[in-house]
């Protein structure tokens, strides 16, 4: 019979991160920590796992974590499977110039950054200075020609400020191409009332449409 190949693989390739982002649900549910984990695949496993993708058919492998730049064995091996475009979502606190370098020569490789908002969204979720460097990352990724994107966890309490003109005009300013709107996931039932429902999706998608067509 068919085969139904999905489009897309998620490959979260370290359970590690530097960061310890105020309601982070990997920390929260032990699938993210400060250590090394001590059972994880090796770079030549996931390589296995990307050679068997582009066997099927799959076009798209997101890279998460975790923090995936503290893999780079796993990313370099990345760059051997060019007709596969491996979308890298990461906190962007970590990227240095050889990472741009690779970057630049391996187009496949799409850094997204998380990002919450304005300077102060940001950094009271992810930590003092943490937009100063994402906004330090998004400077030198435009001036290399290198595309990029965003990730928006939206929430009812922010979706507004998020959809805001000047702050989507801000992100193509600093030169982001892609944005990934990410509903947030609640902890507790404590944060359950920040969960966007149908309203906040329904004007998520009519704000999309208009900013498509601009």
């Amino acid at each position: 019979g068919r085969q139904n190949i999905p489009v897309f693989l998620i490959a979260s390739i370290t359970s590690s991160c530097n960061l310890h982002c105020t309601g982070c649900y990997a920390r929260a549910n032990d699938a993210c920590g400060d250590d090394e984990p001590s059972a994880q695949l090796s770079d030549e496993d996931w390589a296995d796992i990307f050679k068997q993708a582009r066997e099927l058919g799959i076009s798209f492998i997101v890279l998460a974590g975790g923090e995936p730049m503290l893999r780079p064995d796993v990313i370099v091996k990345a760059t051997e499977y060019p007709e596969i475009l491996f979308p890298l979502f990461t906190n962007g606190t970590l990227i240095t110039d050889d990472d741009l370098k690779l970057f630049d020569k391996n187009r496949n490789l799409v850094p997204i950054l998380s990002i919450e908002g304005d300077e102060k969204a940001t950094d009271s979720r992810r930590g003092h200075g943490v937009f100063a460097k994402l906004a330090d990352s998004m400077n030198r990724m435009k001036a290399n020609n290198i595309i990029f994107g965003a990730s928006l966890t939206f929430t009812k309490k922010n979706l507004d400020s998020l959809l805001a003109d000047e702050f989507i005009a801000e992100l193509h300013d600093l030169g982001c191409r892609v944005v990934f709107f990410i509903e947030y996931v609640p902890l507790n039932r404590q944060t359950a009332d920040m969960a966007p429902g149908d309203t906040e999706r329904e004007m998520l998608f009519n704000k999309i449409s208009r900013l498509r067509r601009r």
